[in-house]
């Protein structure tokens, strides 16, 4: 199967008061983390970061699809967003190897949920859906070549509403919190942080495993 990965980095930033995938975290700015990892999985030819490969668009629905038209023919593709840096790799695996043709990952809600008009409902029914999000390429090019999809806020929305697909729940993600305000970004680095030392850690283990087992032999 022929992997594609669009990563969208063309916001504009309003909330954040600039453009936030450009903040850097350490060495690299906020895109880049995204980047790096999809790119251990996906060949680079196949990954289009939208706002710095190609200009984005006025909205994020119309970043996706000029990031769908960059792609050569894939069979799927995930979509990731350059405000989630602490995605894992672990994490796109596990997306792309969903066998659905609209797979996303969720968590319950874990907040009371009411409406404008104040009616509140049984938070037990929702789920929180976060990105990145992986589909069925021809699928998702299609539906966004109809045109009638210009500012949807989830590509799950137009699978479902195209094809009556219902996505697929992994209910993982406590990791991937989106930076949308300039005081998200000192938890981000913190956690970062967390997770490059929890990753030199496995690395140093998987090494120091390798050389033992390479010494008895």
């Amino acid at each position: 199967m022929e992997y594609g990965a669009i990563v969208l980095a063309g916001g504009r930033g309003l909330r954040f008061k600039r453009q936030k995938q450009f903040e850097k975290i350490g060495q690299k700015e906020m895109w880049r983390y995204v980047y790096d990892k999809a790119s251990q999985v996906i060949d680079k030819n196949n990954i289009v970061v939208v706002g710095i490969d190609i200009p984005g668009g006025e909205t994020r629905s119309r970043s996706v699809h000029v990031g769908l038209q960059a792609l050569e023919d894939c069979d799927r593709v995930i979509i990731l967003e350059a405000a989630r840096p602490l995605v894992t790799v672990e994490q796109i695996k596990l997306l792309l190897d969903d066998d659905s043709k609209s797979s996303t990952f969720a968590l319950p809600l874990v907040n009371t949920v009411i409406g404008r008009d104040g009616t509140f409902y049984e938070r037990s029914s929702f789920y929180d859906l976060l990105t990145p999000q992986a589909f069925d390429y021809p699928m998702l090019r299609q539906a966004y070549d109809t045109g009638k999809y210009s500012n949807t806020t989830d590509e799950t929305v137009i699978m479902y509403q195209e094809y009556g697909i219902k996505p697929h729940f992994i209910l993982d993600g406590e990791n991937l919190i989106k930076v949308t305000y300039e005081r998200d970004m000192e938890i981000i680095k913190q956690m970062l942080k967390q997770q490059e030392e929890k990753d030199d850690i496995d690395c140093d283990n998987r090494w120091e495993r390798g050389y033992s087992k390479g010494d008895k032999e």
